[in-house]
């Protein structure tokens, strides 16, 4: 499995801004001691919908992350096999060497 390097180049900008937005819209949200209580219900409900949004966007972003994490994983696994038989490939290239040496300089 090829990694997608320009893919993920591609996109580091993009999760930087987006990392940043995120924690720059945290450190503006006022400390509970300070937050207002609502008057009515209607603020309440809309608080309670805009709690509920922000925890579907974290939980769509866990979702990703953990996809990204699978796909990693898989990309280091297979990378990993690759490097086995390329070792593998190389000692038998080593010992064939070492044998063509060997009977050349016997002759």
């Amino acid at each position: 499995m090829a990694v997608p390097w320009l893919q993920i180049v591609q996109l580091v900008p993009s999760i930087v801004d987006v990392s940043r937005e995120l924690l720059k819209r945290t450190k503006q949200m006022p400390p509970p001691e300070v937050a207002p209580v609502p008057n009515d219900s209607d603020e309440l409900i809309r608080r309670v919908l805009r709690l509920e949004e922000n925890e579907r966007r974290q939980a769509e972003l866990v979702n990703e992350m953990a996809q990204q994490l699978a796909n990693l994983t898989r990309a280091a696994t297979a990378l990993h096999r690759q490097s086995l038989w390329l070792g593998g490939t190389a000692v038998v290239a080593i010992v064939v060497a070492v044998i063509a040496i060997g009977m050349a300089a016997s002759q």
